[in-house]
């Protein structure tokens, strides 16, 4: 690829990340500076920077590394190494990471280490969501996103939202927003068992 493909190509994928990004605080998958989104570019990515709002990226994407630490690495998000061992351990070529309210209560909520999704579009792209656990910002915390995502292509985090990973920007934000969905469906699902269980009980 020559040098004016790869701006090109640099170009368009900054371009998505600016969108997604908007399209994720519109859907409720983040609020204020929370959450991140990156794109793989070669030997290096693109990431939204530290305490950016994803509705706001413009002149907010930083390049850096795949591998090996840089300067700018103080400008990216927090979560740098996160995006950086799910790239390194899948062959995800974007990474996209939310605070869900529902994910968050599902993630929070299960005892296990994983969630079934119960509704059939969910479960046709993610028959199972692993749940992980780690603190943010961390390398354990990568390492653990990464070795769940080789087998799924989204996972959430205790207390901490949602990761996924795409072929693509637009997939990684499909897979955040299925994540949303399903964990969505789980807890009204579980509410409206509970309630109905309740008015059995008192009918008895």
């Amino acid at each position: 690829m020559d040098h004016a493909s790869e701006l090109l190509t640099a170009a368009k994928d900054v371009a998505d990340l600016i969108r997604y990004g908007r399209k994720m605080v519109e859907r409720g998958l983040v609020s204020a500076h929370a959450g991140n989104v990156s794109k793989r570019l070669g030997n290096s990515l693109l990431i939204s920077t530290h305490g950016s709002m994803l509705d706001e990226l413009e002149g907010k994407i930083v390049q850096v590394p795949l591998a090996n630490p840089s300067a700018l690495d103080r400008l990216a998000s927090s979560e740098l190494p996160m995006h950086r061992a799910i790239y390194l351990q899948t062959s995800g070529l974007a990474v996209f990471h939310g605070h869900g309210r529902f994910s968050i209560v599902e993630s929070l909520r299960s005892p296990e280490e994983r969630v079934t999704p119960v509704d059939v579009e969910s479960a046709y792209y993610l028959p199972e969501i692993p749940i992980i656990a780690g603190e943010s910002g961390t390398a354990d915390l990568g390492h653990r996103a990464g070795k769940a995502l080789q087998a799924q292509r989204g996972a959430l985090i205790r207390g901490h939202g949602a990761v996924a990973r795409g072929d693509s920007v637009e997939e990684a934000y499909a897979m955040l927003a299925i994540i949303e969905q399903a964990c969505h469906i789980r807890y009204h699902l579980a509410l409206a068992q509970a309630l109905n269980g309740q008015r059995q009980d008192r009918q008895s």
